[in-house]
């Protein structure tokens, strides 16, 4: 091969002496220095320079190279050949100069390249106590196998040398102690030529704890915040203190998490410092970091909570039920101006109570209100509709639901009106009532029926009479007086002409006497109904307390009930006991009196065969006939459905609670009409307190008939759709709640 290239620079002598015939017609000649192939080692450097003759443009060469290894510095007349740094074995270059005047015109010159083996790595990285630690050693110039040994020194403890063949081997592991470590490394071929090179490792002590959070992001008034405080070094785990400065105020930090979490109630900025502590032994570290917390005014809503309103809750206090009625009117601005509420319970009877008060409305419809002097404060959700969805949400102990609503009149016409009243009796057990009365335009009740249901059983067809007065903000009383049951007094407030929410009045002190509230709806075809008033489907919902199957054991159900305007009804369900699901199926009959009663038989609901009163067509107030207290509400259904039938925003919340522990939520629900739901939530429970704005998303289905499956989080439901604007959920939990949905 030597021979072979000493031909060919030969013939480029040749050629550039005669200057005509071998390299072109032109006769320009290339001359290459050095004129000889040379020899360099890995990674070393050769110039070589050209002489360009009979070149009248004087343009010099252009250089190209084929092999390993690359060119630098090229001019015209010079280049520098850069030698690869690492090689596993000898090797060779070519380059190649050609004319820029005539490209038809070459010289070339082999270079020899040799292989050096040695250790390629200069030094390693330094390292620290109880960091993990990876540094590399990498050889070149032979062929692998490598075999790699320390033959002096020691690396730092908690460190070792890597088993490896190949061309690099590794050092890792955690260093344990301080220093600096020298050791000498000895790498040997696959010939079993050794190199060998000298190295130090530099452990560092750990850097101290320290507090990593610089900076949190803000907050916003009425808005869950929840920030992780982070510390880096020390010895996990830590715990966290407040040194100095206070948090906003709604915000605490968790000692064991470091998590600063809450709902800011004041807009402003905070400034303070938080310790850390770490678990080293004997002596724990410690550190402080200095933050700065702002919590900015909420973009609010506000505006949607503007003019006159009535509200009614029921539900359970520490004294035993509670329930309360009144009207309100916002400015828009977050501002109750005034306001008139009837309160009771067994411990206090409250009258014409007047209040001021405030309230905040987020971006997702969600929020609080707050009723200055009574200490309660309330969430809401509020509704497209302008009507919003209420649960007590304060520290009083109170575990209510209810509604708030715009009033659009003050007055109360003559007509015929269905009512269904739930609380609790004399000795604070579950009781409810249903039934229909006429007012006569002159502060008399007539034609009054009603059905009344507790734990000692049924009190059927109840005939009453009364009175009924309505005085300014559409406050009015009435009263109820039915022969061998004596007078019960109400106040109601007037939604609409067609509607009224009611609360009983009575001085129950001790719980001496019943104590319920409910609405009061017109009824449309009051004094002719018929069997054609219940005619196909309408979408019921029921709750209860099972004693039969333990104490006080609450059982809810959602369903389809299916009249066909003659004698038969269907029913079709899904019921929880106490947290177990059935799915309850039944064909009975019914009849309908003229007055809008409907008996029924083998209905398959709750415990016993309720009764019902009929408010308009499909539509009517649930009442017990069993000691369980089943009462309810159904409405007519409308439409045929599939996913997409369930899109758009939802207000959602709670029914009246069964028992003091059920947990009492709001939701805003937001469907895609593709089977994905998301959920902004408030709950209130007894044992676990409060929270808010909670976030959740989850899949959702529906079938023709309506029934649908959801998923909030970790929770799951049944739903029946009444309209694509309206649904009725049962949640999978221990305490049955039911949960209504509109638009």
């Amino acid at each position: 091969m030597a021979r072979f290239r000493t031909h060919l620079f030969a013939f480029a002598l040749v050629c550039a002496a005669t200057l005509v015939g071998c390299s072109g017609k032109s006769g320009i000649g290339i001359t290459l220095s050095p004129s000889t192939t040379p020899t360099i080692s890995q990674g070393q450097t050769q110039t070589i320079t050209a002489t360009v003759s009979n070149d009248s443009a004087n343009a010099g060469v252009t250089w190209t190279l084929s092999g390993p290894g690359t060119l630098s510095n090229q001019t015209t007349t010079s280049v520098t050949y850069v030698a690869p740094t690492v090689l596993s074995a000898d090797t060779s270059a070519t380059v190649t100069a050609t004319s820029v005047t005539n490209t038809s015109v070459t010289t070339t010159l082999s270079i020899t390249i040799d292989a050096v083996f040695e250790i390629t790595s200069i030094s390693l990285e330094s390292g620290t106590v109880g960091v993990p630690y990876s540094g590399t050693i990498s050889a070149g110039g032979a062929a692998t196998p490598f075999t790699w040994t320390i033959i002096s020194g020691n690396l730092p403890p908690g460190l070792t040398l890597a088993n490896s063949s190949a061309a690099s081997v590794s050092i890792s592991g955690t260093p344990t102690a301080v220093g600096t470590y020298n050791f000498t490394i000895q790498v040997t071929n696959s010939e079993g030529t050794p190199v060998s090179q000298s190295f130090s490792i530099v452990v560092n002590p750990p850097p101290s704890l320290t507090v990593a959070t610089k900076s949190l992001p803000n907050g916003s008034v009425g808005v869950v915040y929840s920030q992780t405080l982070q510390a880096v070094n020390g010895t996990a785990p830590y715990s966290w203190s407040l040194q100095s400065g206070t948090l906003p105020t709604g915000l605490t930090l968790d000692d064991s998490t470091g998590v600063i979490s809450g709902t800011p109630t004041t807009a402003g900025t905070s400034t303070f410092v938080v310790q850390v502590k770490d678990s080293t032994t004997p002596t724990a570290e410690t550190a402080i970091g200095n933050l700065t917390l702002a919590v900015d005014p909420n973009a609010v809503n506000d505006s949607l909570l503007n003019g006159t309103y009535v509200f009614q809750v029921n539900g359970f206090d520490p004294n035993g039920h509670f329930m309360a009625a009144g009207s309100l009117v916002a400015d828009g601005a977050g501002h109750i101006t005034s306001g008139i509420m009837d309160s009771n319970d067994p411990a206090n009877l409250q009258l014409g109570q007047s209040f001021t008060g405030t309230y905040l409305i987020g971006q997702d419809n969600l929020g609080t209100l707050s009723l200055s002097g009574s200490g309660r404060t309330f969430a809401l959700v509020m509704a497209a509709s302008g009507n919003a969805r209420l649960i007590e949400f304060d520290g009083t102990g109170a575990q209510a639901a209810g509604v708030l609503m715009k009033q659009t009149s003050t007055t109360v016409a003559a007509g015929t009106f269905a009512f269904g009243f739930l609380g609790g009796d004399e000795q604070g057990n579950r009781y409810a009532l249903a039934g229909e009365f006429t007012t006569d335009g002159a502060g008399n009740i007539t034609a009054g029926m009603f059905d009344a249901d507790g734990a000692a059983g049924p009190t059927p067809s109840v005939a009453f009479t009364g009175t009924y007065s309505t005085g300014l903000n559409g406050r009015g009383t009435m009263t109820f007086s039915a022969g061998g049951q004596g007078t019960t007094n109400y106040s109601y407030y007037v939604v609409s002409p067609t509607e009224w929410l009611a609360v009983e009045i009575d001085n129950i002190s001790g719980q001496s006497r019943r104590l319920v509230s409910g609405p009061v709806l017109e009824q449309t075809g009051a004094g002719a109904f018929s069997a054609a008033s219940w005619m196909n489907a309408s979408v019921f919902e029921t709750t209860d307390l099972q004693t039969a199957v333990g104490s006080n054991t609450p059982q809810s159900q959602v369903g389809l009930l299916t009249a066909d305007g003659s004698v038969n009804v269907t029913l079709s369900a899904d019921e929880n006991t106490g947290g177990v699901l059935s799915s309850p199926s039944a064909a009975g009959t019914y009849s309908v009196a003229s007055n809008g009663r409907v008996a029924l038989t083998n209905s398959g609901i709750a415990a016993t065969d309720p009764v019902i009163y009929l408010v308009s067509q499909n539509q009517g107030f649930i009442v017990g006939t069993d000691p369980s207290v089943t009462f309810g509400f159904m409405e007519p259904q409308s439409g045929t459905f599939t996913t997409a039938s369930l899109s758009g925003n939802y207000a959602g919340g709670s029914v009246v609670p069964m028992q003091a522990s059920t947990t009492n939520e709001i939701d805003m629900a937001t469907a895609d009409g593709n089977g994905n739901f998301t959920f902004s939530t408030d709950t209130s429970n007894a044992g676990s307190g409060l929270s808010l704005d909670v976030s959740s998303s989850g899949p959702y289905s529906v079938s023709a008939n309506g029934r649908g499956t959801l998923t909030q989080g970790a929770n799951a439901a049944i739903f029946y759709m009444v309209s694509p604007t309206e649904f009725w959920s049962l949640w999978e939990s221990a305490t049955g709640s039911v949960e209504q949905f509109g638009q």
